[in-house]
């Protein structure tokens, strides 16, 4: 997965990347509580704004989430969460390694 190349997309990705972190919990209780609404509505809400960034990967797996409330997969959830984070992880290593130097 690539980082955005347009300099305002850059700042506001650590926003972004620890919004999305601290969705997780969220997502996982809607699948847990077989609450549909909710999990399709973060699925989506994370498929929207990953396109706006250009994380293609990223909106891939919120597509996943709204298929898993769709089909009401939700022992699917955990593993898409797992990866999720690793998704963000990998974000924020690429740009902890290209910040500029202090």
């Amino acid at each position: 997965m690539q980082l955005p190349e347009d300099p305002l997309l850059r700042e506001l990705l650590p926003e972004f990347l620890q919004h999305c972190h601290s969705t997780i919990g969220h997502i996982l209780d809607a699948a847990q509580a077989h609450n549909e609404q909710e999990l399709y509505r973060s699925g989506h809400t994370l498929k929207g704004t990953a396109l706006q960034f250009g994380l293609t990967e990223l909106a891939e797996l919120g597509i996943q989430l709204m298929d898993c409330a769709r089909h009401h997969r939700w022992e699917d959830v955990p593993a898409l969460c797992q990866t999720l984070q690793q998704m963000l992880h990998s974000l924020q290593t690429q740009l902890n390694n290209t910040a500029p130097s202090p």
